[in-house]
């Protein structure tokens, strides 16, 4: 690997996670909770060590205490159960195609975009889109999800996007990241699953040219989407503008459309980490009345063997619960509802992580739920300090 690529990579890496990188322990992140009687509790939660995410944990790996004390996995049902019953993932992929390219140059884009997509597809539908000079994008192919690991023979979509054929010689760069991350919440509200997860995967190979949009409120809709946002770059002109800011969440760059492959390799294992960190955590809760301070606890262990911890506290009330709980029930998870909409912000530095947003502190940041049927949060607290589910945390993303 040149020294060029590793510095792409580690920048992709880090800005991707870099709110995990603080220490060396466990970071468990809410992504949402719920409680439903007769007794169920379930926590949707993101795990990294390290700044990655923890593949291959086993309930055994998972903890829950009320009130401080530690319930028997076995009595209470733990059970992790799978995330496609609550989550839908779905990626938006944004190609520039408001330069001219070689024929050889052509040939290496599909080369590189051709495996890129069939790996995404291996966990999430993807919406492949052109952008040009026009303000809108213009939809290529949609992808539903298929674990093929080689690409389909009939698929004739990278013909499609080669054929495509400019409208407008200028480049609206900054025009096309906010409708494709439109068309991005279209397409995860149709799933109909309460926990939605997009990607936006912007190729730019011109800087904004059109104009159509400030680069300050581009700033602050990207920093305001609870989408996971990566950039790569191609060539000169585009790597060479202040763009950065777009990959929110990981960003590299190719010198030409010859050498896209191995930083959108990079791209893919970024998108795959987030994939790999989520876990459903379910169970029975033996409560029946009063309000419960409730933490889980999860344990990784190292190839020597050694531990580490890490755990997200918060509280519920189990008023209404009773007998006749399993864990294998699907939880009823619900979107909270947005804040309304705060004051223009400062713009970042180029080099600065976004920020997380605070959790809401009293009923007057975020709507009062009843908790003892239906509570949720798409959005954890930056911190794992106590709060009552009532007042869902919020902030998550893809940090």
């Amino acid at each position: 690997m040149n020294r060029a690529r590793m510095l792409a990579l580690l920048a992709l890496l880090s800005s991707s996670n870099a709110c995990s990188l603080v220490t060396g322990g466990v970071k468990v992140e809410p992504v949402a909770v719920a409680t439903q009687k007769p007794g169920n509790v379930a926590l949707f939660v993101a795990v990294s060590q390290h700044g990655s995410g923890v593949l291959g944990l086993q309930k055994d790996d998972f903890k829950v205490f009320e009130n401080g004390v530690a319930l028997d996995s076995d009595q209470i049902g733990l059970t992790l159960l799978p995330t496609t019953e609550s989550a839908t993932r779905h990626a938006a992929l944004l190609v520039d195609m408001s330069k001219s390219l070689k024929p050889s140059e052509r040939k290496s884009l599909t080369d590189a975009l051709r495996p890129f997509i069939v790996r995404l597809r291996q966990r999430e539908a993807v919406s492949l889109y052109a952008y040009d000079g026009a303000e809108k994008v213009h939809l290529v192919q949609e992808y539903a999800r298929d674990a093929r690991p080689e690409p389909d023979e009939k698929d004739t979509s990278m013909d499609r996007l080669l054929s495509f054929s400019r409208r407008d010689a200028s480049t609206s760069l900054y025009s096309a990241v906010i409708d494709g991350a439109k068309h991005l919440d279209a397409s995860l509200a149709a799933e109909g699953r309460p926990i939605q997860n997009g990607t936006l995967v912007v190729i730019a190979l011109n800087p904004d040219s059109a104009g159509r949009v400030d680069e300050g409120k581009l700033r602050d809709f990207i920093d305001d989407s609870p989408h996971h946002y990566f950039l790569m770059t191609v060539g000169t002109a585009a790597s060479a503008a202040n763009l950065g800011f777009i990959g929110k969440n990981g960003e590299t760059r190719a010198g030409s459309a010859m050498t896209m492959s191995a930083p959108l390799n990079d791209v893919a294992n970024a998108v795959d980490d987030d994939y790999f960190r989520s876990y459903l955590v379910s169970y029975c809760s033996p409560a029946r009345a009063g309000t419960r301070d409730l933490k889980l606890e999860v344990t990784t262990h190292d190839p020597q063997g050694k531990a580490s911890n890490g755990s997200y506290s918060t509280q519920f009330d189990a008023t209404g619960f009773g007998p006749g709980c399993t864990s294998q029930v699907v939880p009823r998870f619900v979107i909270a509802k947005k804040e309304p909409e705060k004051p223009r912000k400062a713009l970042m530095a180029q080099a600065a992580k976004p920020t997380q947003k605070a959790a809401p502190t009293s009923a007057t940041s975020a709507p009062a739920v009843d908790n003892r049927e239906k509570v949720s949060s798409t959005t954890p607290a930056p911190k794992a300090s106590a709060a009552p589910i009532a007042e869902p945390p919020s902030g998550l993303g893809y940090e």
